[in-house]
Parts: C-alpha cells; sequence; structure tokens
C-alpha cells in the first residue's frame, strides 16, 4: 500500500481523527514575492537582537498517561477487514503516571534532569501537547494540543495526526510541524539522524522526483515546542527518558540512538524558565519554534 492509500485507508470511517488535505504538487512550492517576504528571515520578535541560541531556556514536563479502559472501552478503527486502536475521547479514561513524571531544564539546545529539585512548584505555561503513537498498527503520531485528561479530546475536533506547514529559509525549506498545517509530510527528505526515529517515515517527503529538477533541500524541522520536546519521548523505552534526552538532543540537532522504540503516551508541558528572564519569555520561545534561531532538529 502506497504512502497516501494508507493515510487514507488510516482516516476512513473514524470521524475523530482530523486529517487534513494533501497537498497539490503544482502548489507546495510556491515562492512568489509574497511568501518570500513572510519568510523567517522577515519575521519580527520582540527580544533582543543580541540573544542567541545559548542564551535561551524552557522546562519541560513529561507525564506518561495510558488509557483506563474501566472508564471508556478500547476504541478501535476499522477499514477493509483491518483494524486500528485509537486514544479515548473522555478524559476521565485516562490514568496519569505521576510517579513516572520529569521534569526537564532545556538550554540552548541541551537538556538536564531537574526533576529532584524542582517538580511540583508553579510555573508560567507556554504551551502543552498530548500525543499518542499508533506505531503498532499505522506508524502515525496523534496529538492535541491540550492535556486530555482535562479537556474531551471528542468535544475539540478528535485526534490530529501531525502535520506540516512549508517555511522558505535561504535556498531550503523549514518543515514546521504541528497539528493545523497544510501538508501531510516533511518539505524535503528528512535527515536519517531523525527520520525514523523522531518521526515515523509516514511523515518523510514522498513525492516522485522530476528528473528536470532538483529535490528540494531540508533546512530541518521547527514547529510547536511540546511536540519537537514529544518526538524524543517515543524514541525509547520510558525508563529510559532521561538517558536518552540527556544524552542524544544536541543544539540545533538529534544524536541518533540504537534503543527500541517503546512508549505510548504522553502530556508534554513547556513553561518559561524562572531562572532565566530574559532568554525564557513567550517572545523568545515563539522565535525559537519559527525557526529564528535555526532548527530544532537540523
Amino acid at each position: 500500500m502506497n504512502l497516501i492509500a494508507l493515510r487514507l485507508h488510516v482516516a476512513s470511517h473514524l470521524e475523530d481523527i482530523a486529517l487534513f488535505a494533501l497537498p497539490r504538487e503544482s502548489d507546495q512550492y510556491d515562492t512568489d514575492e509574497d511568501e518570500k517576504n513572510d519568510s523567517l528571515d522577515n519575521k519580527k520578535f520582540h527580544f533582543s537582537p543580541r540573544t542567541v541560541l545559548s542564551d535561551i531556556s524552557c522546562l519541560v514536563l513529561y507525564e506518561p498517561l495510558r488509557p483506563n479502559y474501566d472508564k471508556q472501552p478500547i476504541r478501535i478503527g476499522t477499514d477493509s477487514g483491518n483494524r486500528f486502536w485509537v486514544p479515548p475521547n473522555r478524559k476521565d479514561a485516562y490514568l496519569r503516571d505521576k510517579a513516572g513524571a520529569r521534569l526537564y531544564r532545556w538550554k540552548g539546545g541541551g537538556i538536564t534532569d531537574i526533576t529532584i529539585e524542582g517538580l511540583n512548584k508553579k510555573y508560567s505555561p507556554y504551551g502543552v501537547a498530548t500525543i499518542f503513537t499508533q506505531w503498532r498498527d499505522t506508524n502515525h503520531l496523534l496529538a492535541v494540543m491540550f492535556d486530555a485528561e482535562k479537556k474531551d479530546v471528542a468535544e475539540y475536533g478528535g485526534w490530529k495526526v501531525l502535520s506540516f506547514d512549508y517555511i522558505p529559509h535561504q535556498q531550503a525549506y523549514f518543515s514546521s510541524v504541528s497539528v493545523a498545517g497544510d501538508q501531510q509530510i516533511l518539505a524535503a527528505p528528512g535527515s536519517h539522524a531523525w527520520i525514523p526515529q523522531l518521526l515515523p517515515t509516514i511523515y518523510d517527503y514522498d513525492y516522485d522526483p522530476d528528473p528536470k529538477l532538483p529535490l528540494p533541500v531540508s533546512a530541518g524541522l521547527i514547529g510547536n515546542l511540546p511536540l519537537l520536546f514529544a518526538l524524543p519521548a517515543f524514541s525509547a523505552q520510558p525508563h529510559q527518558l532521561s538517558y536518552v534526552l540527556t544524552n542524544f538532543m544536541h543544539p540545533n540537532t538529534w544524536h541518533r540512538h540504537q534503543l527500541p522504540h517503546g512508549q505510548r503516551g504522553m502530556v508534554v508541558s513547556v513553561f518559561l524558565d524562572p531562572s532565566n528572564k530574559h532568554g525564557s519569555t513567550k517572545a523568545v520561545l515563539d522565535a525559537l519554534q519559527n525557526g529564528y534561531f535555526g532548527p530544532f532538529y537540523a
């Protein structure tokens, strides 16, 4: 089954998973003057122009989440005899692994575990996402941009697959990940450093190349910070989270490891870092997720 057929197959007869329109090959890369003027090089953010990546920090909370089937039975989507698992769509149908919660400080691309001294304190929120993997069935990642234990997913349009917007950057394109992007695959072939370890291959660039044209060039992955931080959590077993984050996340890049996938569901919350008044503001983190400081994963 080809990629597009698989996407349609996954979504068929499942009304609460919202898929977005597939791109038309004729307008994937519109490079008219309006788009050029909207590129990241021209975006304006309100912070010191002297700010660099090493100045920036935030706090990231990972909380494992698993379904509570006593509250809502297992949800299975079917299509042509094929079956796939779907997360609950009710807020009371989850169990939060409070003992498994871990808090980290991300600074300048590196990350340290501050669970012991920092957990259970109040912080200013920046963003949150709930993410589940369907890797046993469809290889999709499903997400909503809120805590699924606090809001009913069914009331907010259902679970969404990850999607992308294409952002021109110099002679290449950023792929900006979200749950509301215009495209379902990357703007250009993804790096082997993070495909398929962070993003399943179903999201990789998959257009038949025109022999008369060069392949588009990737500037890397940017986008919603809770989603970007969530991706490494699914690259290994739950008990290996700290090891993976502190050893393989580096400034503007991800270093591939050899551990097996294993995580199922997670709430990831990003907070402003109270110890970094100037380098951890909403404006700075907005610029970070929009690629102002380069790719999150090159």
